[in-house]
């Protein structure tokens, strides 16, 4: 008789590794785990970071500009500073697509109007690139506070983005300010001489009021300018009053019940 040959045995299948967690099973019967790392990609990393990077980009302006507004290279300098603070500042608020074409928006202008003041001289262009920087600094601070007072984890990256929604409200207001004068010439006074402010005054003057640290050698003279100095005086107050407030009701502190 010939011999059938055993077609209903299966075939063995040969495998490189184990296909699943069943196959990790030690000599004692247990499943062994096996972690899995994945690297967290760099931008990610960096985005979480995004209002520290804003802080950094402001508090750079602040201590650049005494040293070198004077001079072209200077002001060409603070002009590459703006552009780091809008990257930044872009990249804080560009939490959708929409909300970062409406930053890019009001950002390029005020870049372009302050590189055209620049290369002519002409006090229009200036006070155009300051009424696009208003308006962006707006839109960035009204972006940033949704941020830091949503109801979330509280996160290192919000306390900046807090500081830095306060000293972009300082810098709003210069740029209000600078506008103004532009339409009421003489609104402000320097050592009791109706002047024209640069940029670096204007900031100088808005700290000292929204801190409420009081008048220096810069004073409003106009109606026009003493009505939006207590306006930005009132802003400071209850902006620390507020966001305290709001911060705490947010973020509630946990305690041992009793």
């Amino acid at each position: 008789m010939a011999m059938e040959s055993p077609d209903n045995e299966e075939p063995v299948r040969k495998t490189s590794g184990p296909s699943n967690a069943a196959d990790t099973l030690g000599h004692s019967g247990r499943t062994l785990a096996v972690p899995t790392m994945t690297p967290r990609p760099f931008l990610a990393r960096m985005l979480e970071q995004r209002c520290f990077f804003v802080f950094l980009a402001l508090l750079a302006l602040l201590v650049t500009m005494p040293f070198v507004v004077d001079s072209l290279l200077g002001r060409a300098l603070v002009g590459l500073l703006n552009l780091l603070i809008l990257v930044t500042a872009v990249a804080a608020v560009g939490r959708s697509r929409l909300s970062f074409l409406l930053a890019v928006a009001l950002g390029l202008p005020t870049l372009v109007f302050q590189f055209l003041a620049l290369a002519s001289g002409l006090p229009g262009y200036l006070t155009l690139s300051w009424s696009f920087g208003a308006a962006f600094y707006a839109y960035a601070i009204a972006h940033l506070l949704y941020y830091v007072l949503r109801r979330d984890n509280m996160t290192a990256d919000k306390l900046y983005g807090a500081v830095a929604v306060y000293l972009m409200i300082a810098i709003f207001w210069a740029y209000l300010f600078g506008v103004l004068q532009y339409f009421h010439p003489g609104a402000f006074a320097l050592y009791g001489t109706p002047s024209t402010m640069n940029l670096a005054d204007l900031i100088f003057y808005s700290f000292t009021v929204l801190t409420t640290a009081g008048f220096g050698d810069i004073t409003p003279v106009l109606i026009q300018s003493r009505f939006p100095t207590i306006l930005e005086a009132v802003t400071g107050v209850m902006f620390v009053a507020i966001l305290i407030a709001r911060l705490t009701g947010v973020y509630p502190v946990v305690g041992p019940k009793p």
